[in-house]
């Protein structure tokens, strides 16, 4: 794809969020008023709790990206550096399609790390991809739940397919042992079982702290939608990884909002609900990403005096 055609995607698909927001804000009639009615009301107590959650959320990434360059034949990246261009990926993705920043920001690790650019952008890849199949397992008994208004098909028939889930991982390398293709053999250390349970787990673990950002969000703006919740999330991250839209933006409003309503839930707790996790985590994405990058600068401005200390002590 040519520059100029990436330049037209990408300036229309943030036509086609803003226009996505701009209808839910239309539809639930959202004006200043709601917005500082969202800050009068927030419980202020949940904010380093969540954002405690949001870090936690960057380093499991972080570590799972980890698991999978040494599984691709890499030695393993560092840990600090990893979880730099996690929060760097957190705080871009509120405003471009997230899985694609991740992408980018792994191989741009990698590049300054003088390693392969390309197999970070495939682990980069591979690390979201990772979620996207949790999601797909929980979506399936989150729709059950959400069409017969029912929390427990969902907590049940979530850890159902969790179940066949860990099945699948663990026969998956037996199965692929048998084929003949040459880049299976090539990347077959990825899927050891060794390795598969530990993605695996921390998958489970990256939905399971979404969910409970969600639920802390529901607290901190006092939503009575805690049910709803828990089925929406597997829901909603389905909806915005095929949507693919700068930052989620319009389709995260209107997913949660649909299955909101779906589930009886007033417009009163679906605003200040859909309010609070856009504009909350959007802060404290962009304030994650923003230490980072204070922490990093210095890190680096310290190596180079350190490196130039060096240098004169050798003359």
């Amino acid at each position: 794809m040519t520059h100029g055609r990436r330049l037209v995607l990408a300036a229309v698909s943030a036509v086609i969020a803003l226009v996505a927001l701009g209808l839910w804000i239309w539809n639930f009639n959202v004006s200043t008023a709601e917005v500082a009615d969202l800050f009068h009301r927030l419980r202020w107590w949940t904010i380093l709790p969540l954002a405690a959650l949001l870090a936690g959320h960057v380093a499991l990434s972080s570590r799972r990206w980890q698991l999978i360059e040494e599984g691709l034949g890499a030695e393993r990246p560092r840990f600090g550096p990893a979880y730099a261009t996690g929060t760097f990926a957190l705080g871009l993705g509120a405003f471009l399609p997230s899985p694609l920043v991740n992408i980018l920001c792994r191989a741009l690790a990698n590049r300054y790390a003088r390693a392969s650019s390309l197999r970070g952008a495939v682990s980069g890849g591979l690390d979201q991809l990772s979620d996207l199949v949790i999601v797909v397992l929980l979506s399936g008994p989150a729709l059950a739940a959400f069409l017969v208004r029912d929390l427990k098909v969902y907590l049940w028939g979530g850890a159902a397919t969790l179940v066949a889930g860990a099945a699948i991982a663990f026969v998956t390398p037996w199965l692929l042992r048998t084929l003949p293709f040459g880049i299976v053999q090539r990347i077959f250390p990825l899927f050891r079982w060794s390795l598969l349970r530990r993605l695996y787990g921390l998958s489970i673990l990256r939905v399971l702290n979404l969910t409970l950002m969600n639920i802390l969000i529901c607290q901190a703006v006092g939503a009575e939608s805690l049910s709803a919740v828990l089925i929406a999330v597997p829901l909603v991250m389905l909806a915005t990884s095929i949507a693919m839209l700068p930052g989620a933006i319009g389709v995260s409003e209107w997913s949660f909002s649909g299955i909101f309503s779906g589930m009886g839930i007033s417009n009163a707790s679906i605003i200040p609900f859909v309010l609070g996790n856009r504009i909350l985590l959007t802060i404290l994405s962009l304030s994650l990403a923003l230490i980072a990058l204070a922490a990093t600068s210095f890190a680096l401005t310290r190596k180079a005096r350190a490196s130039g200390t060096g240098e004169q002590a050798d003359r």
